[in-house]
Order: structure tokens, then C-alpha cells, then sequence
């Protein structure tokens, strides 16, 4: 049984298809006793901690193995007019300033519905108003476009008492941007857009959200090799950008460990191998490989920290 001290927080990097890896390592640190007092994710970490608190790790092994591309991406090309600033500060000369701003606009354009991602949450999860089954303060994390700044929702112990619908959290911190669409948002009588952080080149998530706990556990799904990533086909330019940006995303929020005043130990678990397998690649047999790999990483942790117990 893992051993830690308390108050534990657990942080859920994003990923997409490559949260298969984290959701193999959550699972396992789960059936070890992983008691965490507040649990914060973007993107698939914020789905894989929804699958947390509701008490439903043992589920994800089978959600993976069972994804098809078909079910989850539902062509449905869309517009929203949102000034959308995806790449600020990642380039500089007029030349790349002028390819960002195209970059841009293109990226108010979405590919895919979210209807399918919102039925597999509400078939699963269901999460209008239920009781949480972990004693936890949840925060899932998206991106405001119109702030330009991290959007954090906060849910004490159960899917209701925040200002968005629980599943419309979850699925703004998925709504990658030229992938799904916006969550629109409404906020003291103003309308927002929000988005999946995790690809944002001037995001700024960090670990403060989990001030005050003693141990933190980070489960990233990209390894620093990720910066250089060269990917092949044609969805290789948004492949190329997205795990890179995932990769400096992830390093820098382990960086941020620094600012936490309580001083937390902090666990960073990363996959130490390619997982052989794209962002969008919702390949079922691929999905649990991962899975077994992230399943080996967190049994390797707890073996150490009971060593050092």
C-alpha cells in the first residue's frame, strides 16, 4: 500500500490517446491506496481524474481496449468566430508572425463534433449533480480564449456547485483546437470560449492549484524526447506542434513545483518509452498497450516508494 504524505495531490497532464499510458499508471496507484485530497487534469487527464473521484479506475481498461476512431471522431466541420491566439510568443520575424496569424484563423475551425465525446462521459460518468465517491476537491482545467489565461473549475466532492455543468468542464478542457469545438461558456452575463490548454503555446498551468498538499503525483503522458517530435502523414503538422507543445507543457508545469509554498515532494511519472501510437490514434489495441506500459511505470513507483518507506 502506498504510504504517503499527506494532504496528496495528483496532477493529470493531457495527451489525448496517449492518456491510455496515464490512465494505466492511475489505475494502478489506485488499487494501491492512492488517497488524493485534491486531484487537478487538462484535457484526457481531466477525464481520467473525473474517473477517480467517481471511484471508476478499475472501468478504464475496458473503455480503452473497446475505442474504435469511428465512435469518438464524427466528421462535423465548424466555425467560431473567437480571437483565438494559438502560438503567441513561439516565433519570431515577420515571416512567422505572419504564418501564426494564419495558424490562427485556421484554428477556429474544428474537424470533428464533440457529440460523441459528450455521450461517452454522460453514459459513463453521468456527473450532472452525484456525490463524488473519493473524499477529493477536483479541479478540471481549460483555456479562456477571450483571458487568454487557464480556466479553472472547482468541484467539492460531487459534479455540481461550480459555475458550468460538470460535463461541459470536462469537455472544454478536451476541445482541442482545430480538432473538437469550444465549449461556450457564460460567465456574469459574458460569453466566453473555452478550450483545451494543453496546446496553447502561452498557457500558464501550473501546480499552484495543489498549494497546501505535502505530496504531489505528476503523471505526464510525453517524454522530453517529445520537443523534437517528427511525425509522418498527412495530420503530421497538427501531430508535430501538439506533442511538442504537450512536452514543453508538461516540463514546464514540473518546473512549477518551485512555487508551491507547502513545498510538496513531487512524483513525475512519464512514459520511458515511444508509446508507437498518434494523439488522435484511438486504436483499441494500441489504447491498451499503453495502458500496459503506464500499469508497469506505476507498479515500478510503488516498488520504490516502499522500498523507501
Amino acid at each position: 500500500m502506498l504510504k504517503l504524505r499527506k494532504p496528496v495531490g495528483l496532477f493529470l497532464c493531457g495527451g489525448g490517446a496517449l492518456g491510455a499510458w496515464q490512465s494505466g499508471a492511475l489505475s494502478r496507484l489506485a488499487e494501491a491506496g492512492l488517497e488524493a485530497d485534491a486531484v487537478a487534469g487538462f484535457s484526457v487527464g481531466a477525464l481520467n481524474g473525473a474517473a477517480y473521484c467517481f471511484g471508476r479506475t478499475d472501468e478504464l481498461e475496458d473503455i480503452w481496449a473497446g475505442l474504435r476512431p469511428e465512435t469518438i471522431l464524427k466528421v462535423r466541420p465548424a466555425y467560431r468566430n473567437m480571437p483565438l491566439d494559438l502560438h503567441s510568443g513561439l516565433y519570431a520575424g515577420p515571416l512567422a508572425r505572419a504564418g501564426q496569424k494564419i495558424q490562427d484563423q485556421l484554428a477556429r475551425f474544428s474537424l470533428f463534433s464533440a457529440e460523441p465525446l459528450y455521450a461517452l462521459v454522460e453514459s459513463w460518468l453521468g456527473g450532472r449533480e452525484l456525490p463524488f465517491a473519493r473524499r477529493a476537491v477536483f479541479y478540471v482545467i481549460s483555456h479562456c480564449v477571450e483571458r487568454r489565461l487557464p480556466q479553472i473549475f472547482r468541484f467539492n466532492g460531487r459534479a455540481g456547485g461550480a459555475r458550468i455543468s460538470f460535463n461541459d468542464a470536462l469537455i472544454s478542457s478536451c476541445a482541442i483546437p482545430s480538432v473538437f469545438p469550444p465549449v461556450t461558456w457564460f460567465d456574469e452575463g459574458r460569453k466566453y470560449h473555452l478550450v483545451d490548454g494543453g496546446v496553447i503555446g502561452h498557457a500558464t498551468i501550473n501546480l499552484n492549484v495543489l498549494e497546501g498538499c505535502r505530496t504531489v503525483i505528476m503523471l505526464s503522458n510525453s517524454r522530453e524526447a517529445e520537443i523534437g517530435f517528427r511525425g509522418r502523414g498527412w495530420m503530421s503538422f497538427f501531430e508535430n506542434k501538439a506533442r511538442r507543445m504537450l512536452a514543453v507543457h508538461s516540463q514546464k508545469i514540473h518546473e512549477s513545483r518551485v512555487l508551491i509554498k507547502s513545498a510538496p515532494e513531487v512524483h513525475l511519472l512519464k512514459p520511458q518509452e515511444d508509446l508507437g501510437m498518434g494523439i488522435l490514434e484511438l486504436d483499441g489495441a494500441k489504447c491498451r498497450r499503453a495502458f500496459e506500459i503506464g500499469e508497469k511505470a506505476a507498479m515500478d513507483f510503488i516498488a520504490g516508494a516502499g522500498s523507501r518507506g
